[in-house]
């Protein structure tokens, strides 16, 4: 999406640590993970800015809210300007974790 687009700043976020590492490396990571790794890189390097951000999976729980949401629906689905009303209680949850921790 970030891709066809024409975002030209994108911070993704993970809370698995192990990609953020292999996606922020340098070298090229030659297992499983680094192939996909490198992979999701070629695919944005159209973007100015892309940037990767680990975040502990305590203040991630939207995602996982996102995912449950989602897991019914058959058609995609993107919000631009606002989160969908059953995501905003969980996204100030989140900011509030991600600051006290």
């Amino acid at each position: 999406m970030a891709v066809h687009g024409h975002f030209q700043k994108v911070v993704l976020e993970s809370d698995c640590q192990v990609i953020i590492h292999k996606l922020q490396a340098a070298h090229e990571i030659q297992d499983e993970v680094g192939v996909i790794c490198r992979n999701v890189k070629r695919l944005l390097q159209g973007i100015g800015e892309c940037r990767w951000h680990h975040i502990c999976r305590e203040a991630n729980e939207a995602a996982h809210v996102i995912a449950h949401a989602m897991s019914n629906w058959n058609e995609s689905v993107i919000w631009f300007d606002s989160p969908p009303g059953f995501l905003v209680n969980q996204l100030q949850l989140d900011d509030v974790t991600a600051l006290t921790d």
